[in-house]
């Protein structure tokens, strides 16, 4: 039961029943045993007492307390320890300037730094908490950015004992029992070995965050210049109307099994409600590519389905980095005739018609059934001694000989016959027939 503050100054001190921290900070041990301290010290932010909460941070961390007040944390939705998001496990930082540049600024309140600004700040604040009117949604795109950079999974690496200092100047004579680790400091001048909460706090100047930034700018700038290097235009991998769902994760082996089970009805399930898909293509049980009719559908698909389940298995969704649609024939086809008609952006023209030179100078093979049908070995010497005995006259077929249709059709005369000649047509020809007759032609 909370106690009766009569001072007026302290009416604003703060009581809580259990600290608001993230599940690194709390350890890999199930079983935590904490010390409670009311009013134990000073929050690093608004200056008011707050209750104070100590336990051990799992079987190898060192002893952690909570540094920031609860009322605090809750406005910017960040652990009282760490100081990172409690939603995607970013820096303040890092958060924020992807809230801005999506257009989400005002998701995030922007805490007073002047004590008078803070202490009225802090009084809406709880109130508008308590009323579940705190805060604003971010949009889509936006959420699509965080949760692409998220990192939820537990780093209790962060929990271990820092540096001991005597160790490193060698006058430590602890041995094993000292609670800090005997390691030497790998750079002196390493900007994250100084840190400052309330930089971290305000999201100003934190190491971490500049780090997490420039590394994600490294790897934007190489997936571009991979891009590039392949002549895919300005670098753009990201497929039009296209995302991957990663159905396999490679720090768990025993996803694969789980992942074989899902199906391309299962997946189509899942993303039918978020608009009109236009192909499901599985990937080898490893993943599958939805394409969509509109980008809006494909990113809002993202959105919702980014760390979801389907089928009690956890997926990743991601944009495909180039289309994926029809089989294996079919994408090296596309390749072929972009090497061939394709220009240096990557634009895809339409084949050649059966027959005609490629660019290159080779000639395209024919599909089945358009190959030349050449005739068979008595119309060919027909022919011939036709062309012989009539050489010179520019007429072709008369009587005395047999008579070669020209190119579309002629008329075919026959010795003895007075009747009317009748047309030639290819499917009459006993030779292209397969008969040994002639007389079915006759008829």
């Amino acid at each position: 039961m909370a106690s009766i503050k009569r001072d007026d100054s302290k009416q604003k001190w703060e009581e809580t029943e259990f600290p608001l921290v993230c599940e690194t900070c709390l350890g890999d041990n199930p079983y935590i045993r904490m010390t409670k301290e009311p009013h134990g010290k000073k929050c690093k932010i608004c200056e008011t007492p707050f209750t104070v909460f100590a336990w051990q941070a799992g079987t190898r961390g060192r002893l952690k307390k909570v540094e920031i007040c609860r009322s605090c944390a809750r406005s910017k939705n960040v652990c009282q320890v760490c100081i990172f998001d409690l939603q995607y496990g970013l820096p303040v930082q890092l958060r924020d300037r992807i809230l801005a540049e999506e257009g989400s600024k005002n998701a995030v309140a922007a805490v007073p730094q002047s004590d008078a600004n803070r202490a009225w700040y802090a009084a809406q604040q709880e109130r508008a908490i308590e009323q579940g009117k705190a805060g604003a949604v971010p949009t889509a795109s936006a959420s699509l950015r965080l949760q692409a950079m998220a990192r939820m999974e537990p780093r209790y690496e962060r929990n271990l004992p820092k540096l001991c200092s005597f160790f490193a100047r060698g006058e430590c004579n602890r041995g094993m029992k000292c609670p800090f680790r005997h390691e030497m400091p790998r750079d002196r001048n390493d900007p994250l070995s100084k840190q400052n909460t309330k930089d971290r706090f305000y999201g100003t100047d934190d190491p971490v965050a500049q780090k997490m930034i420039n590394r994600q700018k490294e790897r934007v700038e190489k997936r571009r210049e991979e891009a590039k290097a392949r002549g895919d235009g300005e670098g753009d991998e990201r497929a039009v109307s296209t995302l991957y769902v990663r159905l396999v994760d490679n720090k768990d082996p025993s996803s694969a099994a789980a992942a074989a089970r899902i199906t391309e009805a299962d997946v189509r399930d899942k993303f039918y409600s978020y608009g009109e898909i236009v192909s499901v293509r599985m990937h080898a049980n490893k993943g599958a590519f939805v394409e969509y009719t509109t980008a809006d559908a494909t990113e809002l698909a993202i959105a919702s389905m980014n760390r979801q389940e389907v089928r009690g298995q956890k997926v990743y969704v991601n944009w495909a980095r180039r289309p994926k649609r029809g089989n294996e024939a079919q994408g090296r086809q596309q390749q072929s005739g972009n090497a061939a008609g394709g220009s240096a952006t990557g634009e895809i023209r339409p084949a050649p018609p059966p027959g005609q030179p490629l660019n290159s100078g080779g000639a395209a093979p024919l599909p089945p059934g358009f190959a030349p049908v050449r005739p068979s070995a008595e119309v060919s010497a027909a022919a011939a001694a036709a062309r012989s005995a009539h050489a010179g006259s520019g007429r072709i077929g008369s009587s005395g000989g047999i008579g070669v249709p020209r190119p579309g059709g002629g008329v075919i005369r026959r010795p003895g016959r007075s009747a009317a000649p009748k047309p030639y047509y290819p499917s009459a020809d006993p030779g292209r027939l397969g008969t040994s007759s002639a007389s079915s032609s006759a008829r």
